[in-house]
């Protein structure tokens, strides 16, 4: 069950929230109304490409995560163990980010539906934390191959 749960179940949850990212990401660029002011300053430059770059590093972290987590291939494949314990418990910590900020904004808020979508998330994410973790723990652990 646990197993399934780290190797089927997270790395689907991680290609959702990929999804929703590039979702989001294309709503606001294409889709928002142009509100701008009189006296409303557009950003520098240089936010818009560090902006670019993190949401960049983000999505290629989800798409990556879950391959790590759902193919046999993708493990045996990354370059070391070194790579995929890193690669897996920064996207763990990162998960659990995501799960703050939706506490965060559930506490701030009255209750609504907005407060189930929070707690849903929440969930997944702590739920998909721990996989990355776990995941994460049994690669430390595992003895490395002896080469031929």
């Amino acid at each position: 069950m646990k197993n399934a749960l780290t190797h089927r179940v997270a790395p689907i949850l991680l290609l959702v929230q990929a999804a929703y990212l590039a979702l989001l990401e294309f709503a606001f660029a294409f889709l928002a109304p142009e509100t701008g002011e009189i006296d409303h300053t557009e950003p520098a430059g240089s936010s818009g490409v560090v902006y670019a770059l993190v949401v960049g590093a983000a999505f290629l972290g989800l798409i990556g995560g879950a391959a790590l987590l759902g193919s046999v291939q993708a493990r045996a494949r990354t370059a070391g163990r070194p790579l995929r314990v890193v690669w897996l418990a920064l996207l763990g910590l990162g998960e659990l980010a995501v799960a703050g900020m939706f506490l965060n904004s559930i506490v701030a808020e009255s209750v609504g539906p907005d407060t189930v979508i929070g707690t849903l998330a929440i969930v997944i994410s702590c739920g998909v934390a721990l996989c990355c973790f776990d995941e994460s723990r049994k690669a430390i652990r595992r003895k490395p191959r002896a080469s031929v």
